[in-house]
């Protein structure tokens, strides 16, 4: 009888699972902290396991360190997918270096990985902050080497000195990487950081919506940062909120005296620090001859009578209705048509005339000091015209309807 020897199977590794770095490295190795952290998390590529399976033709380079260990500076790829391969770390091909510098070790790891297609924007956001940071090469020199523009290394650099949630949302939401640049100009600011990018999402899906360049971004930017000076300003000159101690004031819509709190609600006059609606009940009462004193509770009267203020009230009340009563209206039907209208200003009044087809223009020698427009159309009697009264620069509409409407009436007084 033949004895069964059971043999153990090994499960190929799955494409696109992240690699548990920690449990293949040998204890040879160590990996650089920035290098290692330029790229997002690795993940099994079965192209790439099937390539060394028919052997390593480029080496991976190591820098040797001072303790014997070899620093990982290029090839981090292809050196976990030979672990997974099970490749003894004799066996890897290598090129172990001396005496390289950081910033050598840095240039090094960039040149092997800042052009590769499958580098994404925000791995290559990680490696430009870390030549520039750690490298210590001045951006200027970076942006030649890389063939980009100074901008374009310092939307990059931006991106990388956002909040780590902010600069999350920008990979997330797949945003631009442009527009970091005046994100970071709101510093310290992350609840507008967010306000703006939400309105930048918004622009992305909506050609009508939101925010769509670099340039309307700056000018909301701009917004905020006036609207925090102005806030600045107030506080230095009027204090907090008299009610919640916020510091989010504003100067408010009611008066150019008074200010409102964002927070609690509150309205105030910026000087006295009175409620602004208490404020405003003592000037009305001081306006109707009552006197305030001290504070809300207290009131008095002054001598004059209480019925006589309150018959001046009543008259004021009365002319309101009268003036009201009398108001023309803006779009009123004369009873007489446009021809009766027009002749009168005609009269020894012409100095000159334009006729275009269906269109006359016509200027008057003397100015009529009327600003109206005559339509004779949709009346059953084809006679009726209706007036529009229009805006004059030099008087208000009420003004320009009231001579129109006394014009009307000198020609037809049963206007």
């Amino acid at each position: 009888m033949v004895e069964q020897v059971e043999v153990e199977q090994v499960v190929a590794p799955e494409d696109g699972k992240k690699i548990n770095t920690g449990k293949l490295i040998d204890p040879e190795v160590v990996l650089h902290p920035e290098i290692f952290k330029w790229r997002d998390a690795l993940t099994v590529d079965i192209g790439l396991l099937n390539s060394l399976k028919d052997g390593q033709i480029q080496p991976i380079v190591f820098r040797l360190l001072k303790d014997g260990k070899h620093e990982l500076l290029v090839g981090s790829r292809r050196y976990f997918h030979q672990k997974l391969l099970g490749t003894p770390w004799d066996d890897i091909l290598k090129d172990v270096r001396e005496k390289v510098s950081e910033r050598d070790a840095l240039w090094m790891a960039a040149s092997e990985n800042i052009f590769r297609k499958d580098f994404s924007p925000w791995e290559e956001a990680r490696t430009i902050e870390s030549l520039v940071k750690k490298g210590r090469v001045k951006p200027k020199e970076l942006a030649k080497r890389l063939g980009v523009s100074v901008s374009y290394i310092q939307s990059r650099r931006a991106l990388m000195q956002l909040p780590e949630n902010v600069r999350k949302r920008f990979e997330a939401k797949g945003i631009p990487i442009g527009y970091a640049v005046p994100v970071k100009k709101l510093k310290g600011m992350e609840e507008a950081q967010m306000t703006l990018l939400e309105k930048v999402e918004s622009g992305m899906e909506n050609q009508y919506s939101g925010i769509q360049t670099i340039e309307k971004a700056d000018n909301f930017v701009n917004e905020v940062l006036k609207k925090v000076k102005d806030t600045e300003e107030l506080i230095a000159k009027y204090g907090v909120c008299p009610k919640c101690e916020s510091k989010k004031i504003v100067q408010s819509y009611r008066d150019d005296d008074a200010l409102s709190c964002e927070d609690c609600g509150h309205d105030w006059h910026k000087e006295t620090k009175e409620p602004w609606a208490y404020y405003e009940m003592k000037q009305n009462a001081e306006a109707m001859g009552f006197k305030v004193e001290e504070g809300p509770e207290k009131v008095k009267f002054t001598p004059r009578e209480v019925a006589q203020m309150i018959e001046d009230k009543a008259e004021e009340e009365r002319e309101k209705e009268e003036d009201a009563v009398e108001k023309i209206p803006e779009k009123f039907r004369s009873n007489i048509p446009l021809e009766g209208i027009v002749t009168p200003l005609l009269l020894e009044n012409l100095q000159k005339i334009v006729v275009r087809g269906s269109s006359i223009e016509i200027q008057l020698i003397e100015d009529s000091e009327l600003n109206f427009k005559g339509l004779k159309k949709d009346y059953k009697s084809g006679e009726k015209a209706r007036i529009e009264v229009l805006t004059a620069y030099s008087m208000d509409t009420q003004d320009s309807a009231e001579r129109i409407y006394a014009h009307i009436q000198k020609i037809s007084p049963n206007q």
